[in-house]
């Protein structure tokens, strides 16, 4: 009963009271701006105590909209919808700030946080012999052969004798002090390297670094990672299994992962000179290697004869809605593809083939290729280039046997001139679903809800125009990215668009970063990409711009033009307020649908008289 009493006053107009917010809160939906109570809710930090090696750390919360927050005691804006947002500086070490909203009445809530910015990489002594484990190379298992260089670094005491061993293979390797100007300002950086000979052989062995003052005093440290010198078990054959298998072009990744060059059929045969971490290294061709993520890989036995072919005739036929072009081969090789325009052009590399093509023969069923020719672009790599005579509108890769198969989509005939997308099949993809929420607006909105709320005033404007809506997910119903790859192009459809909203970095300013973009990975869907941007503009969204080779999972295909289109930055404020607003979700469907209608027109085959 007291408790009551005390809860009721400490809301009374008039009180001027402080409530300390014990836990940072996190709401699911919109806070509603019309409600009394005064409150205050944090989305970032979205702990108590979080940790950070930047200098700056955005926050984001929200509150009474007639109240006035405070950032640490300065005043910042409080938006309609109860947004208040700002960009911390901050300190090496600890960092304690309080977030402050008061109401009108004088009541007053606040919430204390501490950010943990860790002390920077600082040089090691130079008296105190001293091999650390940050900075040292290589950092993960490797498998290598002859003539592979093995490049090796740690950070110590400078100026020192370093060396390192490679157990059962050569000791004693010199290693040098890089100049403060060669690595980041840093003392104390050695760095060495070793050629693989056609005698080493070793499995499994840790890099012995040395670091020696003098006779006396020295230190010997192992290397975390593993080495393996194989010449006699590489070049090894794999087969590629599971599934949606792809190559990376490196080993470099961000939050999208490695850039691809391309997926890859399963029962491809590949040749393995290698491997760092999770990923092999595949020989594709001279001048040519690309890396096979270990999940996708399963090892032959070792007397398997590499994956070599001739390449023989080459057939074009068509099944009415695709020109099929078709590669005898004699064993299914690895390829990569890529479109190229002005002129519109699909060519396709075929890596361990020779050319033996003494023939091209084109049905005349064939109406959307203009020419297809072949070149040896160096020894074991064939090229295919189909010139076609309309846009890209998508091609799929497969092996029927041992024939490689090139299927061109051609453009759908408009049925109609008053429903221009009648009859076609299109793909709708609401990002993110289920756990994985997206980002999150001040308010405390998930992305995922925005997106999916304007997925499905898309699928009834679609609809209603006669088209046949394939939702990638719903509100329950959230599968993998490869899984909705697998719905998508099980669909038949012809157009795809993911919808997402933006947000700013960790620590970036929320307040500088607002508007539209419009992604691609392949340069042929691109007009694509264009129009829908266009399309966005044209209802006062303010331009944040196009992103072409985008790595993002679905721009990956390339068996159909498709866009993603990140509709407004849901960490600044102003944006935020309008992805709230369900008539203003509803206008981004309609200009979505708009865009895929004057695509269609643009670059779809005229009606049929």
């Amino acid at each position: 009963m007291l408790r009551s009493i005390i809860i009721i006053l400490l809301f009374t107009s008039g009180l001027f009271a402080q409530v300390k917010i014990d836990s940072v809160q996190q709401a699911a939906v919109p806070i509603n701006p019309s409600k009394d109570t005064l409150f205050l809710h944090v989305q970032r930090p979205d702990k108590d105590t979080v940790r950070t090696y930047a200098s700056r750390y955005r926050i984001a919360a929200c509150t009474q909209p007639s109240a006035k927050a405070f950032i640490n005691g300065k005043q910042t804006k409080v938006y309609a919808s109860g947004a208040f947002v700002g960009l911390l500086h901050i300190n090496v070490d600890t960092n304690t700030f309080r977030l402050t909203v008061k109401s009108i009445a004088g009541d007053s809530l606040w919430k204390e946080f501490v950010i943990l910015r860790p002390m920077p990489m600082k040089n090691s002594p130079h008296d105190t012999l001293v091999i650390e484990q940050a900075m040292m190379e290589p950092s993960e298992d490797m498998w290598l052969t002859t003539g592979d260089v093995l490049e090796v670094k740690f950070k110590g005491s400078p100026g020192w004798e370093a060396s390192f061993d490679i157990p059962n293979v050569e000791s004693g390797i010199p290693m040098r002090e890089l100049s403060p100007s060669e690595d980041g300002g840093f003392t104390g950086i050695y760095s060495g390297r070793y050629i693989v000979k056609p005698t080493d052989e070793t499995r499994d062995v840790q890099i012995k670094f040395h670091l020696k003052k003098n006779f006396w005093s020295s230190e010997k440290v192992l290397s975390k990672a593993k080495i393996s010198i194989l010449p006699k078990e590489l070049p090894r054959v794999a087969e590629v299994v599971g599934k949606h298998p792809y190559l990376n072009a490196g080993l470099g990744e961000d939050r999208l992962g490695g850039s691809k060059l391309g997926f890859l059929q399963e029962g491809v045969r590949v040749e393995i000179t290698g491997k760092i971490g999770s990923q092999y290294r595949v020989w594709l061709s001279a001048s040519m290697e690309a890396w096979l993520p270990e999940e996708f890989t399963k090892l032959l036995p070792p007397d398997t004869p590499l994956p070599r072919a001739l390449a023989g005739a080459i057939s074009a036929t068509s099944n009415g809605s695709e020109d099929i072009v078709a590669l005898a081969l004699s064993e299914k090789l690895p390829y990569s593809s890529e479109m190229l325009v002005n002129p519109n052009v699909v060519a396709v590399d075929v890596y361990g083939a020779t050319s033996n093509t003494n023939w091209i023969s084109q049905s005349r069923f064939v109406q959307g290729i203009e020419s297809i020719t072949w070149k040896q672009v160096a020894a074991d790599q064939y090229r295919i280039i189909i010139n076609l005579l309309h846009p890209h509108w998508g091609y799929d890769i497969d092996y029927t046997g041992r024939s490689l198969r090139i299927k061109i989509r051609k453009p759908p005939v408009i049925a109609s001139s008053d429903s221009i997308l009648s009859g076609l099949i299109v793909a709708v993809d609401a990002g993110h679903g289920g756990e994985n929420h997206g980002s999150i607006g001040a308010t405390g909105v998930f992305e995922k809800d925005i997106n999916i709320s304007m997925a499905r005033h898309l699928e009834t404007i679609l609809t209603s125009k006669g088209v046949q809506v394939v939702l990638t997910r719903t509100e329950n119903d959230v599968p993998t990215m490869l899984e909705r790859i697998d719905r998508i192009v099980r669909s038949g459809a012809r157009l795809l668009v993911s919808i997402h909203c933006n947000s700013a970095g960790d620590a970036s300013d929320p307040l500088a970063l607002q508007g539209v973009s419009t992604y691609y990975r392949s340069i042929g869907f691109k007009p694509l990409a264009d129009i829908m941007y266009d399309k966005m503009l044209a209802i006062g969204l303010k331009q944040f711009g196009e992103v072409g080779s985008f790595n993002f999972t679905l721009n990956s295909l390339t068996q159909l033009p498709n866009v993603l289109v990140e509709t407004a930055f849901l960490s600044h404020p102003e944006d935020e307020m309008l992805l709230l607003d369900d008539g203003f979700r509803k206008k981004v469907a309609e200009q979505i649908a708009t865009g895929l209608e004057e695509f269609e027109k643009k670059y779809g085959n005229p009606i049929e008289k």
